[in-house]
């Protein structure tokens, strides 16, 4: 009987974090803004790093920092719009090995929404 409660308990827990290293293909919305975003992360016990780089062309190479606790994954990266310097930060939970949900929030305006992350595709 205790086998069998924890192997139910294994599988209703949460994922662990520790599979957050690799390229993540980021895709969401805030205010109304379509979110198109690679990001390779980097962890380091409980510290993140990386560089995350937009759908765009010209899009340059943000570095990221950021933070792992349990399946919670919070990250930031900066940013520009119009010559305004953005902060744009990640929070989310680890809902599978391969899928990252969460909020974004980008400062200094305050606006906010939600994207999804998994696993980019590789090249071949």
């Amino acid at each position: 009987m205790l086998i069998a409660i924890a192997l139910l308990s294994a599988l209703h827990a949460p994922a662990s974090a520790d599979s957050i290293n690799g390229k993540w293909k980021v895709t969401g919305d805030v205010a109304g803004n379509p979110v198109n975003t690679t990001c390779d992360l980097r962890q380091s016990g409980t510290t993140i790093t990386g560089v995350c780089i937009g759908a765009a062309a010209d899009s340059p190479p943000q570095p990221i920092t950021g933070e792992v606790k349990g399946d919670s994954v919070t990250f930031q990266h900066g940013g520009d719009y119009q010559g305004t310097a953005l902060t744009i930060i990640y929070s989310g939970k680890l809902e599978t090995p391969k899928q990252l949900k969460g909020t974004i929030t980008v400062k200094p305006f305050d606006a906010g929404g939600t994207f999804t992350a998994e696993p980019a595709p590789t090249k071949k």
